[in-house]
Order: structure tokens, then sequence, then C-alpha cells
């Protein structure tokens, strides 16, 4: 059990002073309860947290022993845990009474510090062959029939698929297919079904395409072409998810600052609306089949339903709003330095906020309109971009916040953890990867992307308990993170 003169002795000696002591007291009789427990019943982080004190680091780490341990059996010992410590909601990255001071809580009342355990640093697993050229975007797919699917779009202009690997094993690439003849900026991928997925993508040739992933054949191919919409590079495009409507939707930008909106074709039945598609089908023939009657592939050739001219400048980044079960809504980030919400149904900009850096990437938090944004600046900005209503610009709650500028070059990509609202992850030109908890503005964990020094780490994927990577050395990486 953890007593009170354990924890006032294993901290610093501007700790003992004695009138912390009755506190250490009063919070201990609630951490005694939970010290009995076994170490396994720490591995649930369901927020439930109790009362503590905390000293001058950030993370403490706390050997919970077992009813019947022998103090002098060190094999029956569990491993030490570190935990994490929260006050006033701010994960402690200083002495506990310089952080009181500064969030002006009164040291002679009680502090109440709630703590969960700590998150481990990402752990290299495993690493894909180095391919022909760098690895610009990517996105995971989890399928409950057929497992993780990780997609890559390369400077080659080829997707690819993957499986994830193991610490023994190297990822294993499923298929890959040339879907452009320049270098891909963009990528999206959706589920459409058990065992479909659908991959959309934007390249520098001006072209997007959407090909299909099937799980059973581990297969690429050719399923749309979306024409009429850009005259310059696509540098961004989202899918709607899964469930957010019957009918899949999908935004596309460039780097004129276009936006276009396109209703996507099913993939069973392959016909849409007559004013989302030109009614002709293209047929390619299939020069893989031999047989004597060649296979015919009919593609449909896709206009958008709407084109806005949404920036003045590069959209780096967009993202469906949460606030509507039907994609309504869509957030853009741009290298005009704004951040935009646009209701597409009236092609409208229902709130623009100007920032003072150009974007590079935006990533939404899973739950809430919440909105996370890269920089060439090395900095992480947060943005509360929840609106209330539609077209209600007056009563739009806007704040931000600059996280501690950590990256030391150009920060290339941001993605919010699934599963958790306070946890995301950055790569950057200065070859690395970081986990970030936005209760802290300094990063929890940072490891290195790339093989070499001087590679740029230039995209990232969250995975199940996994985060992956890719860059200019050509290699995809796997990195162990529970999230």
């Amino acid at each position: 059990m953890v007593t009170a003169y354990d924890l006032l002795h294993r901290q610093p000696t501007h700790f003992t002073a004695l009138w912390l002591v009755p506190l250490l007291l009063a919070v201990t009789k609630r951490t005694a309860r939970t010290s009995e427990y076994r170490g396994s019943q720490y591995d649930d982080d369901d927020g439930s947290h109790a009362r503590t004190t905390r000293g001058t680091s950030s993370t403490n780490t706390t050997r919970l022993p077992k009813p019947d341990d022998d103090d002098d059996d060190d094999e029956g010992k569990l491993p030490a845990i570190p935990f994490d410590f929260l006050l006033n909601d701010k994960l402690l990255r200083m002495g506990l009474e310089s952080a009181a001071r500064k969030e002006g809580l009164s040291l002679e009342h009680a502090l109440e510090l709630h703590y969960f355990p700590a998150r481990l640093p990402p752990k290299m697993e495993s690493e894909s062959e180095a391919l022909p050229d760098w690895i610009s975007t990517m996105d995971y797919t989890f399928n409950a029939s057929s497992g993780d699917i990780l997609f890559t779009g390369g400077c080659d202009g080829m997707i690819r698929a993957f499986s994830p690997g193991s610490v023994k094993n190297k990822f294993q690439q499923m298929n890959a297919i040339a879907a452009h003849t320049g270098p891909i900026k963009c990528l999206s991928s959706t589920l459409d079904g058990d065992q479909k997925v659908l991959v959309a993508t934007g390249s520098m040739d001006q072209t997007l395409v959407t090909h299909t992933y099937d799980c059973d054949g581990n297969s690429l191919s050719l399923h749309a072409v979306y024409s009429g919409g850009h005259s310059n590079s696509i540098s961004s495009v989202t899918l709607s998810k899964p469930g957010s409507s019957d009918q899949k939707v999908m935004a596309s930008a460039d780097w004129d600052g276009g936006l276009a909106i396109w209703k996507v074709p099913n993939l069973e039945n392959a016909s849409i609306d007559e004013e989302a598609t030109e009614s002709s089908k293209k047929r390619q023939k299939n020069n893989a089949d031999t047989s004597s009657s060649p296979k015919e592939i009919s593609i449909i050739e896709v206009k958008p339903i709407r084109s806005i001219k949404a920036h003045a400048s590069n959209i780096s980044g967009m993202s469906w709003s949460s606030s509507d079960s039907s994609p309504s809504k869509l957030i853009t980030g741009s290298w005009d330095h704004s951040l935009k919400v646009w209701d597409i149904e009236r092609a409208d900009c229902i709130l623009a906020l100007n920032g003072s850096r150009v974007v590079t990437a935006i990533s939404r938090s899973f739950n809430s309109d919440v909105v996370a944004t890269a920089h060439p600046d090395c900095a992480v900005r947060l943005w509360d971009m929840r609106t209330n209503g539609v077209g209600d610009k007056q009563s739009s709650q806007i704040s931000d916040r600059t996280l501690r500028q950590s990256h030391k070059s150009w920060v290339s990509d941001v993605k919010w953890s699934p599963t958790d609202p306070f946890v995301m992850a950055t790569t950057g030109h200065d070859g690395t990867l970081k986990v970030w908890d936005i209760r802290s503005s300094l990063p929890l964990h940072t490891v290195r992307a790339v093989s070499k020094k001087g590679e740029k780490a230039l995209c990232l994927a969250f995975g199940d308990g996994i985060i992956y990577s890719g860059g200019s050395d050509c290699v995809v990486k796997q990195f162990a993170c529970k999230i």
C-alpha cells in the first residue's frame, strides 16, 4: 500500500513542508484503495481517476504489489507502471508548487490531482522494403473481416496496399497499381460493404480517380475518373465515412484554391444521378486477359455537382464536420493562412478564420470540430471551430492555441487519434514523429521516423494500436503505440 510517508519522501525537499502532511494523509486514504489492485487492472484507461499528489516530474512510477508479495522475492513483483497527472485539466510538466501557482491555485487548500497510466513511447515494430520513390501520403482502413489495410500514395504515381507487419516480419505488400502519371499528393480510403474498400487519389498531373480494393482477392482496380472540377494539381481529397449517408460524397481541392464536390458511383451497380456523370462509359481492354474475348472494364466519368472558389491559394487539407450525420459541412485549410467551414448544400462559407501562417495539413478530432493544423514555422495549432447552427456566424465559438514549437523544421502532417480526443501525432521535415496530448504544450514522445539523417517524414496514419509513417527514405515504418 502506498503510504503518506512514501509519497512524502519520494518528492524533492521542498515538498517536505509540514503543511503538506494533512493533504497527503487525506488523499492517501483513496489512493490506498486502488494500490492493492493488480497491475493488470490499470491497463484499461477508462478515464477514471483518483485524488493523489504529484512532485516535480510529469510521470511517476509506482510499483503495485500483490497482497501476498514477499518483499525479498523480486521475481514475483509486478513491473513498474508509469503514471501521468492532471492539475486543472492540464498535464503536469513542472513541480507541483510551480504548477499550482501558475494556475492561480492556493497552496493553503487541498489540490485535486487526477492520475492515469502514462502512454508509452512508440516502439518500432516493422518496416517495408525500400520503395522506388518517396511516400507522399497514406491512409488506414480497418475491415472487421479481413483486418488492417494501409494504403500509400507515392511520388511515382503508384497506389500500394499493405498488411501490417510484426517484430519479426516486414510489411507485406498486397497489391500495387499505377494510378497517375505524376506524384500522388493526397489519398483517402473508406469501406464500401464488407469486402470492398474505396480509395480516392489526386495527383500533380491534375487527375482525380477512385479505385476499389477487393479484400478477398487483394486486388486494386480502377473504379471512376472525375473530370471538370479542377484545372490545376489536386492537393487534397476526402471521402465521406461509412454510415454517414447512403450516397457517398467526395470533396477535392487544388492548388488554385478550387473546391469540388462529387457524388461517388455505387460500387454495386455503377449508376448515379445524371447531374453527376456523363452517361457515356469508357471501355478498356484488359491486356492481361489472354482469352479470345478480351475482358471489358466499365469506367464511369463523373462530373462535379458543385465547384467553388474556396481559397486564394492551395487548399492543403480538408475534413468533414462531425456535427451532422450526413456530409453537409466541410472544414478546409489553405496556404492563404485561413480556415473555413463550408455548407456544401448551399455552397456557402459559414465560418472563416484568418491565421498568421501557411496551413500545411489539418486533422479533426473524431468527436468534435476541434481541429489541429500543421505549419512551416515548426508549430502545431489547435482551433475550436464548432458553430451553433448553419450560417450563424455571430454565435460561433472560435479559439486557437499554439503548442510549443518542438519540430526543428516544416511540420508536414498531423493526424488525430481515432479513439482518444486528447491525443494526436505529427511528422516533420526534421525526420521525426511526435505524439502529443493536447493537455500539454510539449509532446509526450519523439521518435525518429526515417532511416537516415537528413531525410524527411512526409505523412502518417493511425492504425489499430499502431502509427505508420512514410517519407523521403521510401520506407513505410510501423510503430506500436497504444492509443
